[in-house]
């Protein structure tokens, strides 16, 4: 599916809200800029940016952030080539995506009601 990125409007899962509540302001500013990079359709290095298959219907977007308080994830879906859907947030603590933040996501994208 191509999407243009540009048209894509946001929303954020209010347990997303909460999550992103937890990290350092200075963070948040570096996340929210990669989102403005990324919707204006600039191509963000693999340490910025991952593209993931959870499974065979789910794909998501992981803006990474690292800084000297570690490293710090928001995972978003593109939702019926409309929305980009956050749907997680956290400090991640291992090198891969655990298995039960795996789960959380799906569980959480399989509630998106817009």
């Amino acid at each position: 599916m191509i999407v243009n990125l540009q048209s894509l409007q946001i929303v954020q899962m209010d347990s997303f809200k909460k999550e992103l509540l937890a990290f350092p302001n200075s963070t948040k500013e570096d996340l929210f800029s990669l989102i403005v990079e990324f919707l204006s359709g600039r191509r963000l290095p693999p340490t910025d940016l991952k593209i993931i298959r959870l499974n065979k219907n789910t794909r998501i977007v992981e803006f990474k952030v690292k800084d000297n308080h570690g490293n710090w994830r928001a995972i978003s879906t593109v939702f019926q080539g409309k929305y980009l859907v956050f749907v997680y947030a956290f400090h991640k603590k291992s090198q891969k995506l655990l298995q039960k933040d795996k789960e959380l996501i799906i569980s959480r994208i399989a509630r998106i009601n817009l």
